[in-house]
Protein backbone atom coordinates (compact mmCIF):
# COMPACT_ATOMS: atom_id res chain seq x y z
CA UNK A 1 0.00 0.00 0.00
CA UNK A 2 2.85 2.16 0.77
CA UNK A 3 3.95 2.53 -2.79
CA UNK A 4 0.81 3.11 -4.09
CA UNK A 5 0.95 6.44 -1.71
CA UNK A 6 3.96 7.57 -2.98
CA UNK A 7 3.04 7.43 -6.15
CA UNK A 8 0.38 9.28 -5.78
CA UNK A 9 2.21 11.88 -3.98
CA UNK A 10 4.81 12.24 -6.57
CA UNK A 11 2.47 12.46 -9.45
CA UNK A 12 0.98 15.56 -7.23
CA UNK A 13 4.36 17.38 -8.44
CA UNK A 14 3.41 16.73 -12.55
CA UNK A 15 2.37 19.49 -14.02
CA UNK A 16 1.14 18.10 -17.61
CA UNK A 17 2.14 20.66 -19.85
CA UNK A 18 4.26 20.90 -22.70
CA UNK A 19 7.39 22.01 -20.41
CA UNK A 20 7.06 18.55 -18.91
CA UNK A 21 6.38 16.95 -21.90
CA UNK A 22 9.57 18.28 -23.23
CA UNK A 23 11.76 17.91 -19.97
CA UNK A 24 13.42 14.32 -20.62
CA UNK A 25 16.14 15.07 -22.60
CA UNK A 26 17.26 18.48 -20.39
CA UNK A 27 20.87 17.10 -19.82
CA UNK A 28 21.54 16.60 -23.06
CA UNK A 29 19.81 19.45 -24.90
CA UNK A 30 22.64 20.93 -26.18
CA UNK A 31 24.17 17.83 -27.56
CA UNK A 32 20.75 16.59 -29.31
CA UNK A 33 20.64 19.87 -31.15
CA UNK A 34 24.17 19.55 -32.50
CA UNK A 35 23.96 15.75 -33.38
CA UNK A 36 20.67 16.40 -35.30
CA UNK A 37 22.03 19.28 -37.33
CA UNK A 38 25.17 17.42 -37.92
CA UNK A 39 22.97 14.53 -39.09
CA UNK A 40 21.52 17.31 -41.63
CA UNK A 41 24.36 18.62 -42.72
CA UNK A 42 26.27 15.75 -43.89
CA UNK A 43 23.17 15.21 -46.88
CA UNK A 44 24.23 15.53 -50.10
CA UNK A 45 20.99 15.78 -51.85
CA UNK A 46 18.49 18.52 -51.13
CA UNK A 47 16.17 17.89 -47.49
CA UNK A 48 12.12 18.34 -47.43
CA UNK A 49 11.43 20.48 -45.12
CA UNK A 50 9.02 19.61 -42.45
CA UNK A 51 9.32 15.95 -44.00
CA UNK A 52 9.01 13.71 -40.96
CA UNK A 53 8.45 10.26 -41.11
CA UNK A 54 7.26 7.79 -38.40
CA UNK A 55 8.77 5.01 -37.55
CA UNK A 56 6.72 1.63 -35.39
CA UNK A 57 4.65 -0.90 -34.72
CA UNK A 58 0.68 -0.84 -34.60
CA UNK A 59 0.61 1.90 -32.03
CA UNK A 60 2.15 4.16 -35.30
CA UNK A 61 0.48 2.64 -38.02
CA UNK A 62 -2.90 3.02 -35.96
CA UNK A 63 -4.64 5.93 -37.47
CA UNK A 64 -5.75 6.70 -33.92
CA UNK A 65 -2.03 7.89 -33.25
CA UNK A 66 -2.60 10.91 -35.68
CA UNK A 67 -6.13 12.21 -35.34
CA UNK A 68 -5.25 14.84 -33.41
CA UNK A 69 -2.66 16.21 -35.16
CA UNK A 70 -4.44 16.21 -38.07
CA UNK A 71 -7.49 17.41 -37.56
CA UNK A 72 -7.94 18.08 -33.43
CA UNK A 73 -10.60 20.83 -32.87
CA UNK A 74 -8.79 22.05 -29.52
CA UNK A 75 -5.16 22.38 -31.35
CA UNK A 76 -4.01 26.13 -30.73
CA UNK A 77 -2.27 28.31 -32.85
CA UNK A 78 1.05 27.12 -31.83
CA UNK A 79 -0.62 23.39 -32.37
CA UNK A 80 -1.60 24.19 -35.32
CA UNK A 81 1.98 26.05 -36.51
CA UNK A 82 3.82 22.82 -35.81
CA UNK A 83 1.17 20.59 -37.16
CA UNK A 84 1.25 22.33 -40.46
CA UNK A 85 4.86 22.09 -40.75
CA UNK A 86 4.91 18.33 -40.37
CA UNK A 87 2.62 18.21 -43.23
CA UNK A 88 -0.37 16.15 -41.33
CA UNK A 89 -2.40 17.66 -44.15
CA UNK A 90 -0.44 15.57 -47.10
CA UNK A 91 -2.76 12.42 -46.75
CA UNK A 92 -3.56 11.44 -50.13
CA UNK A 93 -6.40 8.82 -51.02
CA UNK A 94 -4.34 6.28 -52.79
CA UNK A 95 -0.66 4.97 -52.56
CA UNK A 96 1.93 7.51 -53.28
CA UNK A 97 5.29 7.02 -52.33
CA UNK A 98 5.75 10.39 -53.41
CA UNK A 99 4.00 11.85 -50.19
CA UNK A 100 5.52 14.13 -47.76
CA UNK A 101 3.32 13.11 -45.14
CA UNK A 102 4.87 11.36 -42.06
CA UNK A 103 1.64 10.19 -40.50
CA UNK A 104 0.31 9.15 -44.27
CA UNK A 105 2.97 6.85 -45.16
CA UNK A 106 2.55 5.04 -41.56
CA UNK A 107 -0.85 4.49 -41.41
CA UNK A 108 -2.03 4.08 -45.29
CA UNK A 109 -2.77 0.47 -45.33
CA UNK A 110 -0.61 -1.08 -48.46
CA UNK A 111 -0.86 -4.93 -47.59
CA UNK A 112 -1.50 -6.84 -44.82
CA UNK A 113 -1.21 -5.13 -41.20
CA UNK A 114 1.38 -2.24 -42.55
CA UNK A 115 1.95 1.11 -44.20
CA UNK A 116 4.77 2.31 -45.95
CA UNK A 117 6.58 3.09 -42.65
CA UNK A 118 5.24 1.32 -39.83
CA UNK A 119 3.64 -1.87 -39.20
CA UNK A 120 1.09 -3.86 -37.10
CA UNK A 121 3.03 -6.70 -35.04
CA UNK A 122 6.48 -5.87 -35.79
CA UNK A 123 9.74 -6.15 -33.58
CA UNK A 124 13.16 -4.71 -33.85
CA UNK A 125 14.95 -7.67 -35.07
CA UNK A 126 12.04 -8.30 -37.95
CA UNK A 127 12.81 -4.53 -38.98
CA UNK A 128 16.26 -5.22 -38.85
CA UNK A 129 15.96 -8.22 -40.95
CA UNK A 130 13.05 -7.50 -43.11
CA UNK A 131 11.39 -11.02 -42.34
CA UNK A 132 9.35 -13.04 -39.67
CA UNK A 133 6.28 -10.56 -40.08
CA UNK A 134 4.89 -11.59 -43.14
CA UNK A 135 4.64 -12.71 -46.24
CA UNK A 136 8.07 -13.08 -48.38
CA UNK A 137 11.07 -11.35 -46.75
CA UNK A 138 11.39 -7.47 -47.94
CA UNK A 139 15.24 -6.54 -49.13
CA UNK A 140 17.53 -4.51 -48.19
CA UNK A 141 18.56 -1.40 -50.58
CA UNK A 142 19.78 1.62 -50.88
CA UNK A 143 18.97 2.79 -54.11
CA UNK A 144 15.80 5.01 -53.72
CA UNK A 145 13.44 3.74 -56.87
CA UNK A 146 13.88 0.47 -55.72
CA UNK A 147 13.29 1.00 -51.88
CA UNK A 148 10.16 2.66 -53.06
CA UNK A 149 8.83 -0.34 -55.11
CA UNK A 150 9.31 -2.13 -52.42
CA UNK A 151 7.92 -0.02 -49.64
CA UNK A 152 4.88 0.49 -51.43
CA UNK A 153 4.48 -3.32 -52.89
CA UNK A 154 0.59 -4.26 -51.88
CA UNK A 155 1.22 -8.18 -52.58
CA UNK A 156 4.62 -9.62 -51.83
CA UNK A 157 5.74 -8.64 -48.13
CA UNK A 158 2.65 -8.84 -46.06
CA UNK A 159 3.83 -6.98 -42.62
CA UNK A 160 7.34 -7.08 -43.52
CA UNK A 161 9.45 -3.92 -43.24
CA UNK A 162 13.06 -3.41 -43.91
CA UNK A 163 14.46 -0.70 -42.37
CA UNK A 164 17.66 -0.04 -45.10
CA UNK A 165 15.28 -0.07 -47.20
CA UNK A 166 12.39 2.15 -45.42
CA UNK A 167 14.98 4.91 -44.91
CA UNK A 168 16.17 4.80 -48.51
CA UNK A 169 12.72 5.16 -50.08
CA UNK A 170 12.54 8.63 -48.32
CA UNK A 171 16.65 9.98 -48.06
CA UNK A 172 14.79 13.79 -48.08
CA UNK A 173 12.97 13.45 -44.81
CA UNK A 174 14.61 15.22 -42.03
CA UNK A 175 13.02 13.88 -39.09
CA UNK A 176 11.89 10.50 -38.10
CA UNK A 177 9.84 9.57 -34.84
CA UNK A 178 10.65 6.09 -33.36
CA UNK A 179 8.74 3.99 -31.04
CA UNK A 180 9.41 0.39 -31.40
CA UNK A 181 9.94 -2.44 -28.65
CA UNK A 182 6.27 -3.53 -27.86
CA UNK A 183 6.14 -6.67 -30.04
CA UNK A 184 10.02 -7.11 -28.53
CA UNK A 185 8.37 -7.07 -24.78
CA UNK A 186 5.65 -9.63 -25.79
CA UNK A 187 7.98 -11.82 -26.92
CA UNK A 188 10.22 -11.45 -24.03
CA UNK A 189 13.26 -10.53 -25.86
CA UNK A 190 16.14 -9.34 -23.67
CA UNK A 191 16.93 -5.71 -23.38
CA UNK A 192 20.43 -5.61 -24.26
CA UNK A 193 18.89 -7.72 -27.82
CA UNK A 194 16.55 -5.49 -28.34
CA UNK A 195 18.31 -2.02 -28.11
CA UNK A 196 21.20 -3.16 -30.21
CA UNK A 197 18.59 -3.69 -32.93
CA UNK A 198 17.10 -0.10 -32.67
CA UNK A 199 20.55 1.22 -32.53
CA UNK A 200 20.62 -0.48 -35.78
CA UNK A 201 17.80 1.02 -37.07
CA UNK A 202 18.95 4.78 -35.66
CA UNK A 203 22.00 4.32 -37.60
CA UNK A 204 20.32 3.06 -40.93
CA UNK A 205 18.09 6.40 -40.35
CA UNK A 206 21.15 8.57 -39.96
CA UNK A 207 22.62 7.16 -42.91
CA UNK A 208 20.61 8.67 -45.23
CA UNK A 209 21.12 11.93 -43.33
CA UNK A 210 17.62 11.69 -41.61
CA UNK A 211 17.69 12.72 -37.64
CA UNK A 212 16.40 10.41 -35.21
CA UNK A 213 14.13 11.58 -32.39
CA UNK A 214 13.20 8.36 -29.96
CA UNK A 215 10.31 7.70 -27.91
CA UNK A 216 9.94 5.28 -24.86
CA UNK A 217 7.51 2.47 -25.35
CA UNK A 218 4.01 2.57 -23.26
CA UNK A 219 3.52 0.43 -19.58
CA UNK A 220 3.43 -3.38 -20.44
CA UNK A 221 0.24 -4.91 -18.75
CA UNK A 222 2.05 -8.72 -18.77
CA UNK A 223 5.75 -7.96 -18.23
CA UNK A 224 5.98 -4.16 -17.19
CA UNK A 225 9.50 -4.89 -15.75
CA UNK A 226 10.89 -5.57 -19.20
CA UNK A 227 9.27 -2.73 -20.17
CA UNK A 228 10.77 -0.96 -18.05
CA UNK A 229 13.78 -2.08 -18.77
CA UNK A 230 13.68 -1.28 -22.14
CA UNK A 231 12.94 2.41 -21.61
CA UNK A 232 15.62 2.38 -19.43
CA UNK A 233 17.79 1.48 -22.25
CA UNK A 234 16.34 3.83 -24.55
CA UNK A 235 16.83 6.72 -22.40
CA UNK A 236 20.49 6.09 -21.98
CA UNK A 237 21.11 5.39 -25.98
CA UNK A 238 19.11 8.90 -26.27
CA UNK A 239 21.88 10.27 -23.98
CA UNK A 240 24.85 8.85 -25.52
CA UNK A 241 23.67 9.31 -29.27
CA UNK A 242 22.38 12.57 -28.61
CA UNK A 243 18.47 12.26 -29.32
CA UNK A 244 15.25 13.81 -28.78
CA UNK A 245 13.62 11.89 -26.38
CA UNK A 246 9.52 11.20 -26.27
CA UNK A 247 8.95 9.95 -22.87
CA UNK A 248 5.96 8.18 -23.74
CA UNK A 249 6.03 6.02 -20.46
CA UNK A 250 6.88 8.93 -17.89
CA UNK A 251 4.21 10.90 -18.92
CA UNK A 252 1.64 8.32 -19.08
CA UNK A 253 2.43 7.60 -15.73
CA UNK A 254 2.23 11.39 -14.77
CA UNK A 255 -1.50 10.88 -15.25
CA UNK A 256 -2.11 7.10 -14.66
CA UNK A 257 0.83 6.27 -11.70
CA UNK A 258 -1.25 3.04 -11.07
CA UNK A 259 -4.36 2.94 -13.28
CA UNK A 260 -2.95 3.06 -16.80
CA UNK A 261 -3.87 -0.44 -17.13
CA UNK A 262 -7.52 0.30 -18.94
CA UNK A 263 -7.51 3.87 -19.16
CA UNK A 264 -4.80 4.92 -20.68
CA UNK A 265 -3.97 1.69 -22.26
CA UNK A 266 -6.75 -0.36 -23.39
CA UNK A 267 -7.52 -2.98 -20.14
CA UNK A 268 -4.92 -5.90 -20.51
CA UNK A 269 -3.85 -4.37 -23.56
CA UNK A 270 -0.84 -3.25 -24.98
CA UNK A 271 -2.29 -0.02 -27.18
CA UNK A 272 -3.02 3.08 -25.64
CA UNK A 273 -6.82 3.66 -25.67
CA UNK A 274 -8.93 5.77 -28.13
CA UNK A 275 -11.99 6.52 -25.68
CA UNK A 276 -12.74 6.55 -21.77
CA UNK A 277 -14.07 8.57 -19.03
CA UNK A 278 -16.52 9.84 -21.49
CA UNK A 279 -13.64 11.20 -23.95
CA UNK A 280 -12.09 10.21 -27.10
CA UNK A 281 -10.32 10.81 -29.66
CA UNK A 282 -11.97 14.25 -30.74
CA UNK A 283 -11.83 15.92 -27.37
CA UNK A 284 -10.37 18.93 -26.02
CA UNK A 285 -7.08 17.76 -24.83
CA UNK A 286 -6.58 21.63 -22.81
CA UNK A 287 -10.25 21.65 -21.22
CA UNK A 288 -11.46 20.08 -17.79
CA UNK A 289 -8.04 20.88 -16.13
CA UNK A 290 -5.77 21.83 -18.83
CA UNK A 291 -5.12 25.46 -20.14
CA UNK A 292 -4.50 25.88 -23.96
CA UNK A 293 -2.25 29.03 -22.59
CA UNK A 294 0.61 26.93 -20.79
CA UNK A 295 -0.44 23.79 -22.67
CA UNK A 296 -1.44 22.13 -19.97
CA UNK A 297 -3.29 18.85 -20.85
CA UNK A 298 -6.78 18.54 -18.94
CA UNK A 299 -8.95 15.43 -17.94
CA UNK A 300 -8.95 13.35 -22.18
CA UNK A 301 -4.88 13.11 -21.58
CA UNK A 302 -5.35 11.36 -18.72
CA UNK A 303 -7.67 9.01 -20.32
CA UNK A 304 -7.22 8.51 -24.18
CA UNK A 305 -3.51 7.44 -24.69
CA UNK A 306 -3.59 7.66 -28.50
CA UNK A 307 -4.85 11.49 -27.79
CA UNK A 308 -2.13 11.65 -25.29
CA UNK A 309 0.59 10.16 -27.44
CA UNK A 310 -0.43 12.63 -30.85
CA UNK A 311 -0.38 15.22 -28.29
CA UNK A 312 3.54 14.17 -27.04
CA UNK A 313 4.47 14.40 -30.68
CA UNK A 314 3.39 17.23 -31.53
CA UNK A 315 5.00 19.06 -28.40
CA UNK A 316 8.47 17.28 -29.03
CA UNK A 317 8.58 18.73 -32.22
CA UNK A 318 8.02 22.09 -31.41
CA UNK A 319 11.35 22.07 -29.42
CA UNK A 320 12.81 20.04 -32.19
CA UNK A 321 12.58 22.51 -35.07
CA UNK A 322 12.57 25.49 -32.83
CA UNK A 323 16.20 24.34 -31.64
CA UNK A 324 17.54 22.09 -34.76
CA UNK A 325 15.58 23.89 -37.81
CA UNK A 326 15.48 27.57 -36.59
CA UNK A 327 18.31 27.30 -35.01
CA UNK A 328 17.07 28.39 -31.56
CA UNK A 329 19.77 28.76 -28.77
CA UNK A 330 19.01 26.00 -25.99
CA UNK A 331 18.71 27.72 -22.52
CA UNK A 332 21.15 27.69 -20.22
CA UNK A 333 20.47 25.24 -17.13
CA UNK A 334 19.60 26.68 -13.93
CA UNK A 335 21.07 26.08 -10.63
CA UNK A 336 19.25 22.72 -9.38
CA UNK A 337 19.24 19.57 -10.35
CA UNK A 338 18.36 18.46 -13.75
CA UNK A 339 15.39 16.28 -14.94
CA UNK A 340 17.89 13.22 -16.02
CA UNK A 341 17.43 10.73 -18.22
CA UNK A 342 14.93 8.63 -15.57
CA UNK A 343 11.41 8.01 -15.51
CA UNK A 344 9.23 9.91 -13.02
CA UNK A 345 7.33 7.97 -10.44
CA UNK A 346 7.78 4.48 -10.63
CA UNK A 347 5.01 2.34 -11.27
CA UNK A 348 2.86 -0.34 -9.26
CA UNK A 349 3.89 -3.77 -10.24
CA UNK A 350 1.46 -5.13 -13.66
CA UNK A 351 -1.23 -7.21 -13.09
CA UNK A 352 -0.18 -10.90 -14.27
CA UNK A 353 -1.86 -12.11 -17.53
CA UNK A 354 -1.47 -12.64 -21.09
CA UNK A 355 -2.73 -11.64 -23.95
CA UNK A 356 -2.81 -9.85 -27.76
CA UNK A 357 -0.43 -8.18 -29.42
CA UNK A 358 0.96 -5.08 -30.75
CA UNK A 359 -1.18 -5.33 -33.76
CA UNK A 360 0.36 -8.91 -35.27
CA UNK A 361 -0.81 -11.14 -32.88
CA UNK A 362 1.60 -10.67 -30.24
CA UNK A 363 1.08 -8.96 -26.85
CA UNK A 364 3.19 -6.51 -25.72
CA UNK A 365 2.58 -3.31 -21.56
CA UNK A 366 9.49 1.09 -7.57
CA UNK A 367 8.33 1.21 -4.80
CA UNK A 368 9.95 2.24 -1.46
CA UNK A 369 10.52 -1.54 0.10
CA UNK A 370 10.25 -2.15 3.91
CA UNK A 371 8.54 0.19 6.37
CA UNK A 372 7.12 3.61 5.25
CA UNK A 373 6.50 6.45 7.79
CA UNK A 374 4.12 9.24 7.43
CA UNK A 375 6.97 11.82 7.45
CA UNK A 376 9.34 9.45 4.77
CA UNK A 377 5.83 10.07 2.59
CA UNK A 378 6.24 14.12 3.10
CA UNK A 379 9.83 14.17 2.39
CA UNK A 380 9.36 12.11 -0.87
CA UNK A 381 6.17 14.74 -1.93
CA UNK A 382 8.50 17.77 -0.95
CA UNK A 383 11.69 16.30 -3.14
CA UNK A 384 9.56 15.63 -6.02
CA UNK A 385 8.15 19.18 -5.96
CA UNK A 386 11.20 20.73 -5.92
CA UNK A 387 12.76 18.20 -8.86
CA UNK A 388 9.68 19.69 -10.37
CA UNK A 389 10.40 23.05 -9.88
CA UNK A 390 13.54 22.68 -10.72
CA UNK A 391 13.33 21.13 -14.21
CA UNK A 392 10.73 24.15 -15.13
CA UNK A 393 12.42 26.35 -18.20
CA UNK A 394 11.48 28.92 -20.66
CA UNK A 395 10.58 28.25 -23.82
CA UNK A 396 9.35 25.33 -25.80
Amino acid sequence: MMHLAVATLLALAQTNDKTQANKYDDAWEAGWKAHCQAVLAGATSPKTSGFVLQIGDSITYSMAYGIWMRGGASRTAEDLSITSWFRVGDFPGGIDVNSKGGLYLAARDVDTSRGMTAAGGIATDEYVSGSGNGLAAMPSTTNTSTAQSYVSNTSTYGANLQITTVASAFPDAQFAVVMLGTNDCSAGRADTAFIADLQTIVAALEAQHIAVVLSTIPPHYANNALAQAYNTKIRAFAQSQGLPLIDFYAEILARQPTNWNGTLLGLNDVHPSGSGGGYDLNSDIYANGGDPATHTTGAAAANVGYLLRSWLTAQKLKEVKSYVIDNVAVPVPGPGPGPGPGPSPSPSPSPAGSGGGGGGGRKCGGSIDGPVSPAMLLVAAVSAVALALAARKSGF
